[in-house]
């Protein structure tokens, strides 16, 4: 962020921190989901941009570094939520955007889950401390990726390789208070300011000690089965959408539909045991867009969908694992 962006966007802050808007996203994704309408969450389609992914990093693909993993996950149960109720003890509480950010909210959950999985199964000595503030990742993915090393300007949303692309060269920084900046509470208001200008330059070194240092491209059922079962959160982004009319079935499924919604959820579970395998995904549209039958005592605001249907997502190109997370206090991590 230049400096006339950063004093605008500071002269702004006070408010933006104090006012919450009541922008009513959620509600409407919700409402059209119902409808069977087609829905623009915020995820943008760019093959462009995921070939720039790949050409910038070493190892983009997770099949370049998932040896160790491969198919340890099949015929099993993975639930990764319980892990981030365990470490702040309470409940899983859905995200609800207020704004296109869908994909920085599918980041920061991933991110808060891998955080409590570290802590707990790989008993990494970093600390829970709050969850990540995803107006820093809306911001960082659209303009210190997309604008500035893609030369990509977007009126709202961003694809999931700029999100990855910059919680893993910069970083994450969590829902507190930062100099003269308050990401206590999440505001779409917010977002959006920052998703025009850009982090401030000032909160950049403090992004760059808490990088995500694994992100790698998912490109079936198969792998992001795998890596949930190793504990690795999995971002999915996609124009799947999906038949919500009448809630989740017996099952707590959703089947798939034929109209897209554009979007970004997190796969916080497998269940490759069941007649049904599939995954658990978890929306970022609140706690009641959704009702109907659960499993495994499943967060509100969530649903199960079909191996095929996840399979269907990956292959879409946009689908990322978070591994690594250098976490609070900072750790180092070999990577896998």
């Amino acid at each position: 962020m230049d400096r006339r962006n950063f004093l605008k966007w500071s002269g702004l802050a006070s408010i933006a921190v104090l006012v919450k808007p009541q922008y009513g996203f959620a509600d409407s994704f919700a409402s059209q989901a119902h409808r069977g309408e087609s829905i623009e969450a915020g995820w943008l389609d760019s093959p462009e941009v995921a070939r720039y992914f790949v050409e910038n990093n070493k190892n983009p693909y997770l099949s370049q570094v998932n040896e160790d993993i491969r198919g340890t996950g099949k015929g099993k149960i993975a639930l990764l939520w319980p892990f981030l109720e365990q470490v702040t003890g309470k409940s899983l509480v859905p995200h609800a955007q207020e704004t296109s950010d869908c994909v920085s909210h599918g980041y920061g959950l991933g991110v808060d889950i891998l955080t409590a999985i570290q802590i707990i199964k790989r008993k990494s000595p970093q600390l829970w401390i709050a969850p990540a503030a995803t107006e820093i990742i809306y911001a960082g993915g659209r303009i210190e990726i997309a604008k500035k090393s893609y030369n990509k300007t977007w009126r709202a949303g961003m694809t999931g390789t700029v999100a990855a692309e910059f919680v893993k060269r910069y970083g994450i920084l969590l829902r507190q208070k930062y100099l003269k900046w308050d990401f206590t509470d999440y505001s779409g208001q917010v977002a959006d300011q920052l998703g025009r200008t850009g982090v401030p330059d000032e909160l950049e070194p403090l992004c760059r000690l808490h990088p995500v240092g694994c992100v790698t491209l998912v490109r079936g059922y198969d792998e992001a089965r795998d890596c949930i079962y190793n504990g690795y959160p999995v971002v999915l982004c996609s124009s799947q959408g999906f038949n919500t009319r009448g809630g989740r079935d017996k099952d707590g499924f959703l089947a798939p539909s034929r109209n897209p919604w554009m979007h970004s959820m997190l796969l916080a579970g497998i269940d490759d045991e069941y007649i049904r395998p599939g995954g658990l995904i978890q929306n970022s549209w609140g706690s009641s867009w959704i009702d109907g039958p659960k499993r495994h005592n499943q967060p509100d605001g969530s649903f199960w969908a079909d191996s095929s249907v996840i399979d269907r997502i990956c292959r879409q190109g946009d689908t990322i694992a978070l591994s690594c997370y250098a976490g609070y206090p900072r750790q180092s991590y070999n990577l896998w």
